[in-house]
């Protein structure tokens, strides 16, 4: 789409502050979206109540399905408050607050319905909805994962296929970053061995 102000309005977009964030399949859009609720609650002076109330209860709902616990109902929720923040909020702060909101849930309904439905996040981004596990054909037992884990939750001898104990591991993914031989994998929890 071009990017111009007609354009961004007509897709539920607008301007800005002339930054662009550009975002690919590896971008979950249900965290982005509760990410700049986050960073808008933050934001609010909290004057009016549709925004202060609204950032709130929104921030609450995108949480609980970014960690798996959310209902279809949230998604509605989220329609509402967005709906009356739009018409109510004294300030552009809050009557523009929505727009993430609103336009993941309108381009991106896929995403919200995995998260809620099949409690698994696409982009493999949500930690309360992947798990880390190793792959014992790629596994050559070097230990650079074991000292590249932060809590410890890797456990092996050298030489041997290793493990990863998912009750000490944390999801940071440094041991993704430590495999030189691509044998750990980020898989949504319900696939996991």
């Amino acid at each position: 789409m071009p990017v111009d102000f007609d354009s961004l309005t007509e897709a539920g977009s607008m301007m800005g502050s002339g930054g662009m964030i550009v975002m690919d399949e590896q971008t979950c859009m249900v965290d982005v979206a509760r990410y700049f609720i986050s960073f808008l609650t933050e934001e609010s002076c909290g004057k009016c109540v549709p925004c202060r109330e609204g950032l709130r209860t929104s921030l609450e709902a995108l949480s609980r399905i970014t960690e798996g616990l959310g209902k279809p109902e949230d998604v509605n929720l989220l329609c509402e408050i967005g709906e009356v923040m739009q018409d109510c909020c004294l300030c552009a702060l809050g009557t523009s607050a929505p727009n993430p909101v609103l336009s993941t849930i309108r381009y991106f309904q896929d995403e919200y319905a995995a998260h809620i439905k099949d409690h698994v996040c696409p982009a493999g981004v949500c930690t309360a909805l992947i798990q880390f596990t190793i792959d014992p054909e790629k596994c050559d037992g070097c230990h650079a994962c074991v000292h590249g884990c932060p809590s410890n939750a890797i456990i092996g001898n050298v030489k041997q296929v290793h493990i990863i104990d998912r009750e000490k591991c944390i999801k940071c993914g440094a041991c993704l970053e430590a495999c030189k031989r691509n044998g750990i994998l980020k898989v949504p929890r319900s696939h996991a061995a």
